[in-house]
């Protein structure tokens, strides 16, 4: 028997959603801003750029198998996946609406109202904030909150493994796209950045519904 917290987040995850989604919207709305219209690389675009492009070696194989973890195709089925695991969890079709609402909402706000609100482009492209970056953050972030902050239940060192290979995922599409130089560093810093604000106002306010719907005095009891 576990004790069950009566929203869709623990406490302590409720609170750094609270102080993380706003701080990432903020600095996706800087970068946005800093970057609009432009055409070409920053200066810290070239610092991170040029290293990850210097350092790729004979491994373009790998990287483009890598980045199309983040790719429109897979996201359908990334989605699929974690919704199926989500509904055996204990929280259900919240669960369930977090997998499916966060990484859409995203991703639909990155490629229909963000790119062509800032303006940027990379070799004639659209590029701020990333697709791919946007997609794998958004999946990673719905991972980390539903198997990893939502269970409480595993061991510690389980759960931090999960975290960081959510972590990794993240981190290998974003560098793999810029070393095939299809977007620059800021670019998938937005992306990581707008997926961050989006999924945690999104897992937020499913917590805020479900608390409000249930008492808060008596905690319910799952096996």
């Amino acid at each position: 028997m576990v004790t069950r917290w009566p929203g869709l987040l623990p406490g302590r995850w409720r609170a750094a959603l609270a102080v993380l989604a706003p701080l990432s919207a903020l600095g996706l709305l800087a970068l946005g801003w800093w970057y609009a219209g432009q055409e070409s690389a920053g200066a810290l675009d070239t610092a991170l750029d040029d290293q990850l492009v210097a350092h790729r070696g004979p491994h373009l194989h790998l990287l483009w198998s890598v980045s199309d973890l983040g790719s429109p195709p897979v996201l359908p089925l990334g989605i699929l996946v974690l919704a199926v695991a989500a509904g055996l969890t204990q929280r259900r079709w919240p669960a369930v609406l977090l997998a499916v609402a966060g990484p859409m909402v995203a991703v639909v706000l990155t490629e229909f109202v963000l790119k062509p609100l800032v303006g940027r482009t990379h070799e004639g492209g659209l590029s701020l904030p990333s697709g791919h970056t946007t997609s794998i953050t958004a999946m990673a972030w719905v991972f980390v909150l539903l198997f990893v902050a939502g269970a409480r239940h595993r061991p510690w060192w389980l759960r931090a493994l999960l975290a960081v290979l959510a972590v990794a995922a993240v981190l290998a599409v974003a560098g793999s796209m810029v070393a095939l130089e299809r977007h620059y560093a800021t670019d998938t810093m937005a992306g990581a950045l707008e997926a961050t604000a989006v999924v945690g106002a999104v897992a937020l306010l499913l917590d805020g519904w479900l608390r409000r719907r249930r008492p808060t005095g008596r905690p319910s009891l799952g096996s």
